[in-house]
């Protein structure tokens, strides 16, 4: 939805006028909180139980690696979303192009499927003793703190 808001903006407001240097400096801040705030609270999960069998585990994984992303991406594209309505505020087209600019690649690290989210993931579920064996759907093995990037 980012590149369409801003296409939408450049048709309804143009690119004669680029915002102050405060106003792009504040949106580079906005989506830097955005991108801390979803790596503080985004890969949080409840616990697996250690007794649960193979593949509730796994169901549970899967569900809670879909609901954390849907919570990761609304975290990082809300600053998108606020720079559209800094283009209505503005006038120009180039507040949401620069919040845009940013929150694409804090969207892509956070949501992204990958191993390395999948790793974040199964930490949080398999901090009790659960296993949940979510990296090994993407292609890495499933060792319990083991980091993979």
């Amino acid at each position: 939805m980012v590149p369409i808001l801003a296409v939408v903006s450049v048709v309804l407001y143009g690119l004669e006028d680029y915002p102050s240097p405060v106003v792009a400096g504040g949106l580079f801040v906005l989506n830097l909180l955005a991108f801390g705030l979803a790596e503080l609270i985004g890969y949080r999960t409840p616990a697996l139980a250690p007794g649960a069998d193979a593949d509730t585990a796994l169901r549970q994984g899967m569900s809670a690696m879909q609901q954390s992303m849907i919570l990761r991406f609304a975290i990082t594209e809300a600053p998108a979303i606020i720079a559209f309505v800094g283009a209505t505020v503005t006038g120009s087209a180039w507040t949401c192009i620069i919040g845009a600019f940013w929150a694409l690649p804090s969207m892509i690290w956070h949501v992204w499927p990958s191993r390395r989210i999948a790793a974040k993931v199964e930490r949080s579920l398999d901090r009790e003793g659960g296993r949940s064996r979510l990296t090994e759907l993407f292609g890495g093995s499933s060792t319990p703190g083991y980091q993979q990037y």
